[in-house]
């Protein structure tokens, strides 16, 4: 017969067992590399708005950002309309609010075509120290044409109203001095101004829609003021012919809670599918104009 195993040495048994149970765990969880994630960069732009163009930059969570863009004519009339200052002007006025670090929506309004709009941007990626080279976004709007229907023509139906942009933004700030940004973005109009844009300068059937790439570039000359500079090319549309390409140069002077940027650049449109779709002037000619965005931020 076996002798029963007295209550102490079991006690001592399971003791021991948890004891070097746990020894072994803490001995397996220090031979494991901690994963630690690299510093953030700091944002590779000053604010989302650049010129005619959205960047990857948010402001911070919680915030609501007021946006006012305004493009005066073109300077070709010179003096006879000071520059293009008392010509026909062009103007947006939005509202953006921050709902996390990563996610901002808005919403605006726009004089030419009265255009009303709805925008959504996702930062996804940022750029860290040693680690991720790039910050990435993406950004999406719906813009609703609504000057009265008989603009339209014949056969009017609701949805010739609607347009829609969507964009790939890849930033990366190469240092204290320079950043620099590419974007790729997919431009459809439900209905397309024929008297505008003809079908034969298409490449391709897609007459409702284009694609649009850019690159935008900041240069600080001091703490809060940078030289700014834009370009982008519509592409499904055969070279010398509409929508022209956009071209900016400009200044602008940022501070914590505002940014102020004025510049030359071609397209008298706004919001981003107006720019990459019905860009009448030609900066190879010299058509451009003078524009200015200001953005002023509340955060709560």
């Amino acid at each position: 017969m076996h002798k029963p195993i007295p209550d102490f040495m079991k006690k001592l048994l399971i003791g021991l067992v948890f004891f070097f149970t746990g020894v072994c765990i803490v001995f397996a969880q220090d031979s494991i590399p901690v994963q630690t994630k690299k510093p953030l960069v700091k944002a590779p732009f000053e604010s989302g708005y650049f010129i005619d163009y959205q960047t990857v930059a948010l402001p911070p969570a919680h915030s609501l950002q007021m946006v006012i863009e305004h493009r005066f004519g073109t300077i070709q009339n010179g003096w006879t309309d000071l520059a293009g200052i008392w010509g026909a002007s062009n103007i947006r006025f939005g509202l953006d609010f921050t709902i996390n670090k990563n996610v901002l929506i808005g919403l605006g309004t726009t004089k030419n075509k009265r255009i009303q709009d709805l925008q959504l941007k996702y930062t996804f990626l940022r750029q860290r120290k040693g680690g991720f080279p790039f910050t990435m976004a993406v950004y999406g709007n719906m813009a609703i044409n609504c000057l009265n229907k008989s603009s339209f023509g014949t056969d009017f139906k609701s949805r010739d109203r609607f347009s829609y942009y969507s964009e790939l933004m890849i930033a990366r700030r190469f240092g204290k001095m320079f950043s620099a940004q590419v974007g790729i973005a997919w431009v459809h109009y439900n209905i397309v101004d024929s008297a505008v844009t003809k079908r034969d300068w298409y490449v391709n059937p897609t007459y409702n829609d284009n694609l649009q790439i850019s690159g935008i570039g900041r240069l600080k000359i001091s703490p809060q003021m940078s030289i700014i500079a834009t370009y982008s090319q519509s592409v499904l549309t055969y070279v010398n012919k509409k929508p022209w390409p956009n071209a900016g140069l400009g200044i602008e002077v940022s501070t914590s809670t505002h940014a102020f940027q004025i510049f030359f650049a071609a397209a008298q449109g706004i919001v981003p599918q107006e720019v990459a779709f019905y860009n009448d002037n030609n900066p190879y000619n010299g058509v451009i104009l003078i524009g200015f965005n200001i953005t002023r931020l509340w955060t709560f």
